[in-house]
């Protein structure tokens, strides 16, 4: 692969994965909040509902998150292999350690959250349930 054709991708799959992580992110915080609140759109919802959007929606965003940036940055470490230019393939590199790195730092809060969210849902269950 030329550099110059390598140059063209890297800021292809740059732009496109800083759009998808943003999207998700976004998505995800906003799902967040809904989920402890319990509140979407000024609307009171059930704690149902509220697990509903933690399994339907916030996890598959962290998950779409993991997943295209784990795949950019395995692409990016197998396009440094193709090509020449040394400062090109440390360009390649950094993408990829950008890309991981997001990849890892995704998955770690997600695992973190995660029990933490459940935690609350049914904590607001069982005062659901007590009539509080």
């Amino acid at each position: 692969m030329s550099d110059l054709t390598f140059l063209v991708a890297i800021s292809f799959l740059v732009v496109t994965l800083t759009y998808v992580v943003m999207f998700c992110g976004k998505a995800a915080n906003g799902l967040s909040t809904q989920i402890i609140t319990g509140v979407v759109r000024g609307t009171p919802v059930s704690v149902g509902v509220r697990e509903g959007m933690l399994w339907g929606m916030w996890l598959p965003y962290q998950f779409a998150i993991v997943i295209i940036t784990t795949l950019v940055g395995i692409a990016m470490l197998e396009m440094a292999n193709h090509v020449s230019g040394a400062n090109v393939k440390l360009l390649a590199y950094l993408v990829a350690l950008m890309a991981l790195g997001n990849s890892i730092l995704t998955l770690t809060i997600g695992l973190n959250a995660l029990p933490r969210y459940r935690a609350k849902l049914r904590r607001d269950k069982q005062r659901q349930a007590e009539g509080r």
